[in-house]
C-alpha cells in the first residue's frame, strides 16, 4: 500500500511532472508491495475487499449490490475508494466500444476501457485521460510482459500533463470467491508499475477465462489513491 508519507512525495513528485520535471523525483522501494500473488491474498482482497478500514453508517457493499441488481437493469460495477473510505454503486452511463461510462447516484464517474481505469470526474485530483490499451492487452490476455502505461491530470492552468509509467505484468494462479450471490472466477494478474522517478507502485486483477476484467484495484493518483472495483454486472 502508499503510506501517507510516500502519497506526500508522490503529490510533490506528480507536481513536479505536471510542470515537466517528473525525471527529478525519487521514492522510497519500501512502498511498494511485493508483486508476487501469495496464495488466497487476492481472494481475501476481493471477497471482503469493501469492508476494509472503520464500518461506515448503512448498508454494507454485499447489501448495496444486491439491492442495485434489484433495482437497475444494466451493467453495474461498485467501486471502494480507500483514502476517500467511501463505497459507491456505480451505473452504465454510456459505451463506446471497449470504453465504459460508468456514473454514481452522487454524479461522479469512473471511466474503464477494457476493464482498465483511464478516467475519473467529479471526485478532484482526476484522472482526465490515459494510455492504457498495452497494460490491458496483457491483464486481459492473462500474459507476462513489460509495457508502457500512462495516465494524464491537470496542471495549474487546466492543461493535461501526463505521467508516463513502465510496468511489469505477472501473472498468479486461478481464484475463486463469492460476491453478491454470485461466484467469480478468474486469473489473478499483476502490475507493478514505476514512474521514470522510480516511484513504484502495484495493480492487481482477477480475469475471466473470457479476459473480461472481473475484479480489480488500481492506482489512480496521489489523491485519489487506489479504487477497487467489482463487477456486480457484466
Amino acid at each position: 500500500m502508499i503510506r501517507p508519507k510516500a502519497r506526500a512525495a508522490l503529490t510533490a513528485c506528480l507536481a513536479l511532472a505536471l510542470g515537466g520535471a517528473l525525471a527529478g523525483c525519487g521514492s522510497d522501494a519500501r512502498t511498494t508491495e511485493s508483486t508476487r500473488l501469495a496464495s488466497g491474498e487476492i481472494g481475501r482482497m476481493f471477497s471482503g475487499i469493501f469492508h476494509r478500514g472503520k464500518a461506515e453508517p448503512g448498508p454494507d457493499a454485499e447489501t448495496m449490490a444486491r439491492q442495485a441488481l434489484e433495482d437497475n437493469k444494466g451493467p453495474l460495477i461498485l467501486a471502494n475508494f480507500e483514502s476517500l473510505n467511501r463505497t459507491t454503486i456505480f451505473g452504465l452511463t454510456g459505451e463506446n466500444g471497449t470504453m465504459r461510462t460508468y456514473a454514481s447516484p452522487a454524479s461522479q464517474a469512473l471511466i474503464l476501457r477494457g476493464g482498465m481505469v483511464t478516467g475519473s470526474r467529479g471526485f478532484g485530483f482526476d484522472v482526465m485521460s490515459g494510455e492504457v490499451d498495452a497494460l490491458g492487452a496483457l491483464v486481459r490476455g492473462r500474459r507476462a510482459g513489460t509495457v508502457d502505461y500512462t495516465l494524464r491530470y491537470l496542471d495549474g492552468l487546466g492543461h493535461e500533463r501526463p505521467v508516463p509509467m513502465r510496468c511489469t505484468v505477472t501473472p498468479g494462479p486461478a481464484q475463486s470467491y463469492p460476491f453478491a450471490g454470485q461466484s467469480w472466477s478468474g486469473t489473478q494478474m499483476a502490475a507493478h508499475c514505476t514512474t521514470s522517478g522510480s516511484y513504484a507502485f502495484d495493480d492487481t486483477f482477477i480475469v475471466a477465462a473470457s479476459g473480461a476484467v472481473l475484479s480489480s484495484r488500481q492506482w489512480i493518483g496521489p489523491e485519489i489513491g487506489f479504487v477497487t472495483i467489482q463487477t456486480v454486472r457484466p
